[in-house]
């Protein structure tokens, strides 16, 4: 029986040396979102966050904001109920939402922060995600999005066999110049961006050669370069932004 898109991104059991291996994995991997929540919370103090994660799945991220940001609502939006009934269990308290990327079920102005972590690439036409990230980050609020980079030297050296390519939902796959004008056309100022290391060469993301790679990114997520095996860019809605998107 062929496995579904939901399948792939079921967790592992709680309580097994895999799902504990797991929990701490993303844990140490999502440190650098809780990084940027913090730089943000400091910078628009509010009594309480409201952060949306936009293909939340079975709520790995949610599930880290909940214990590091107790007083934040969080809301995860995804296309499939299975997962967002696992994320319901795993983060309790936040709100689940069915719906999809390019048509948010979200007011308008109605998110302080919004993460779109590795969505983008899966969506035929993502100039509509962004126009609607655009409606629902109010003008200021903060947008996070991370993707494959099509201009890595990982793409580079494998080829064919570059693991972006792996995934035949991967219908946009970019370099990072892509990503960033479209950002700015959508009505969103880069705040910081750059790429990760070098996890797309198979060899250099096994153990032990896999540490050169892992402990710097576990630390700082993504540097200033362009061959990093997925860009990640944060961005603020201009406050200016209107219907044109200036």
């Amino acid at each position: 029986m062929p496995v579904t898109q939901a399948q792939l991104y079921m967790p592992r059991a709680e309580g097994t040396l895999r799902g504990s291996a797991e929990n701490l994995f993303r844990r140490l991997q999502y440190n650098l979102w809780g990084r940027e929540l913090r730089r943000f919370a400091a910078e628009h103090p509010a009594s309480r966050l409201r952060i949306v994660d936009i293909g939340c799945g079975p709520g790995f991220l949610l599930r880290c904001f909940a214990r590091w940001f107790q007083n934040a609502e969080l809301v995860g939006v995804d296309q499939s109920q299975a997962l967002l009934q696992i994320a319901q269990l795993r983060c309790k308290g936040m709100k689940a939402l069915l719906g999809d990327a390019c048509a948010l079920p979200l007011a308008d102005g109605s998110a302080d922060v919004a993460f779109a972590l590795h969505v983008v690439e899966h969506l035929a036409r993502p100039g509509e995600f962004f126009a609607e990230a655009r409606r629902v980050v109010r003008p200021g609020g903060m947008l996070v999005i991370a993707t494959p980079n099509a201009a890595s030297l990982g793409a580079r050296v494998m080829g064919s066999k570059w693991i972006g390519f792996s995934d035949p939902t991967h219908i946009s796959l970019h370099r990072p110049s892509y990503w960033s004008a479209m950002l700015d056309e959508s009505g969103f100022e880069i705040a910081r961006d750059g790429t990760t290391g070098l996890s797309g060469i198979p060899l250099l993301n096994k153990m032990p050669l896999g540490l050169i790679h892992w402990i710097p990114t576990f630390f700082f997520g993504y540097f200033p370069w362009k061959l990093g095996e997925a860009y990640i860019c944060v961005a603020t809605r201009r406050q200016d932004a209107g219907a044109d998107g200036n």
